[in-house]
């Protein structure tokens, strides 16, 4: 037989005397064998405190640690800002330069999960190991980064309490391919080859760029499977930095535009792997900028004397940066039907001109965004143009309702609603042939931002059913309301077969609204069936189901590369 039959020892205490002289105590009662024979008293003490250290010291101990090791980095840091200024002395320097890695020896302790501190694990190390290999690739060394917090820390928190990982040179590179081949698509921002010379300047970084290189490499996870792992990290550090960013700007009147361009690919990481509430407010701080950067009037008239010192690139980089914030801050707009922030009667800025040209340095001269409003011609514009164009329009349909609704609130139906509302009509109808001519099928199925310019012109023309479904009885023509209801169902039909066929170009690379525009179009096909499905036939009917099914099922696919589709989701 393996092992004991019998437990090793008796149950209960041993006696003092055995204790003192280390003996083996049988526990006999009321007197043990061994103080028997020595004929002395027998005594045993049942209350003795336990071994080992007191409940909650190893938490208590490690929560000082921590605090410890923030305080020497704050010191470090400071120091580290005085002498080279590196980084405003966040992140110190990183130990692949000399080829160490610094290693804190702690104490094996088992401690239980409610031990733990509440601020995450130690950091045991900081940097790649010695051992790795270096790439000289294009890209300045970035510094290390922290790994997987649930949230970015705040301001005033240095991230020094969340353990590191160190992000390859080769890592880095890829990310940056990915941002320029499916991020760049939907905010055409930066041109290559002046982004790709900064970033290979990495003695001349500044703090702004090197915020920007993290928001792209952040922005860039967001389009991918393969980066999981670092996702939540490159967005702490990235959060981190901008608001350490801003906190040191205090009252200084310069702001930087990649500042503020870092601040867009962040909204839109948010919007799509946060929360909708987080990007909603990131958001109001990219208006802000916007407006305290004045980009809204970048072409006006200026003053005798008084030359704009950007060069052609760089003001194009300006007026695209510009435009894609208007973007967002329409499609906000739209989708929780609140007033616009950028307004768009004092915009003096050209439109973007051809992505093509802009990436070979070629930047020819666009009209204003009024300017095209008011013209009936049929020319192609670039792909942000035609977004800006199509989401201007639909924003103009939004204000429509609302001032329709006002003003039913005091009196009757303005003389101007009828003829305001076939502007917007005949505007739309140009745009969407516009489309249709200048961008075929095959062209529409290689750009991201063509298929949402076509779905927003599509959820327009819902918004312009929805108003005439909300007119009074009495003022109402019935025959134009099923005209126009007719029309809002074809459009929500043509968001779910556009919607459909993004699977063959791949929902990475889907613009990151596009849930909203397919949440209008379910919505209008639900609203179709419950008011008109007992004048439709079987046939039509089932094609609506059809289209609605559809509908919820691209939101469903899009949930685990967008978050706004479970919003929408939801909402449904």
């Amino acid at each position: 037989m393996y092992g004991r039959a019998e437990p090793r020892q008796q149950p209960g205490y041993a006696c003092e005397e055995c204790r003192k002289k280390k003996l083996r105590c049988d526990r006999q009662r009321p007197q043990c064998g061994a103080c028997a024979n020595a004929q002395i008293q027998c005594e045993v003490n049942d209350r003795r405190i336990p071994r080992g250290p007191k409940k909650g010291s190893i938490g208590a101990l490690r929560s000082r640690i921590v605090a410890l090791e923030r305080r020497l980095s704050t010191s470090q840091s400071e120091d580290s800002a005085t002498t080279n200024g590196h980084e405003l002395g966040l992140v110190a320097e990183s130990p692949t330069k000399e080829g160490i890695s610094t290693q804190f020896s702690l104490p094996d302790w088992d401690v239980s999960q409610q031990d733990q501190p509440l601020n995450g694990s130690i950091p045991l190390a900081w940097g790649p190991p010695a051992t790795a290999p270096h790439s000289p690739l294009l890209f300045s060394e970035l510094p290390v980064i922290p790994t997987m917090a649930t949230s970015y820390p705040s301001p005033k928190q240095s991230p020094v309490s969340i353990s590191d990982v160190f992000v390859p040179d080769l890592t880095k590179a890829d990310l940056i391919q990915l941002y320029f081949d499916r991020v760049h698509p939907i905010a055409p921002i930066f041109n290559k080859s002046k982004t790709f010379r900064w970033m290979g300047d990495g003695n001349a970084i500044t703090e702004p760029q090197q915020c920007l290189q993290y928001a792209m490499l952040t922005s860039a996870t967001a389009f991918s499977s393969q980066f999981g792992s670092i996702q939540e990290s490159l967005y702490a550090r990235t959060r981190f930095m901008l608001d350490q960013l801003d906190l040191n700007s205090n009252d200084s009147p310069i702001c930087h535009i990649e500042h503020l361009q870092a601040w867009i690919l962040i909204t839109f990481y948010e919007f799509a792997k946060t929360n909708y509430r987080r990007g909603w407010l990131s958001a109001g701080r990219v208006f802000r900028l916007v407006q305290f950067l004045k980009l809204y009037e970048l072409d006006s008239a200026r003053p005798l004397g008084v030359d704009n010192d950007d060069d052609a690139i760089t003001l194009e980089e300006k007026r695209r940066t510009f435009w894609v914030a208007y973007c967002l801050d329409r499609f906000i707009s739209i989708s929780e039907g609140t007033p616009m922030t950028l307004n768009e009667e004092v915009v003096f800025t050209r439109l973007p001109c051809s992505d093509d040209d802009f990436q070979r340095g070629l930047v020819s001269q666009e009209p204003f965004l009024a300017e095209t409003m008011t013209s009936a011609d049929m020319r192609s514009y670039a792909p942000l143009a035609e977004c800006v164009i199509i989401v201007t329009i639909c924003s103009r349909a939004l204000s429509h309702k609302q001032i329709y609704t006002i003003e039913t609130l005091y009196s009757n139906i303005p003389l101007d609603f009828s003829s305001r509302h076939d502007w917007l009509d005949g505007m739309l109808t140009r745009r969407l042939n516009n489309l249709q001519v200048n961008y075929p099928a095959l062209t529409v199925a290689e750009s991201p931002m063509i298929i949402y310019s076509y779905m927003v012109a599509c959820s327009a023309i819902i918004y312009l059913c929805r108003i005439m479904e909300t007119l009074s009885i009495a003022d109402q023509n019935q025959s134009l309301v099923w005209e126009y209801q007719d029309r809002g169902l074809w459009a929500a039909q043509e968001i779910s077969r556009m919607a459909k066929e993004h699977e063959y170009l791949g929902y990475f690379r889907a613009h990151t609204f596009m849930p909203l525009t397919i949440y209008l179009g379910a919505m209008r096909l639900r609203m179709h069936l419950e008011a008109r499905k007992c004048d439709m036939e079987k046939n039509e009917a089932e094609e609506v189901e059809k289209s609605l099914h559809s509908s919820i099922e691209v939101l469903q696919k899009l949930q685990s590369v967008n978050n706004l589709s479970s919003y929408y989701l939801q909402l449904l």
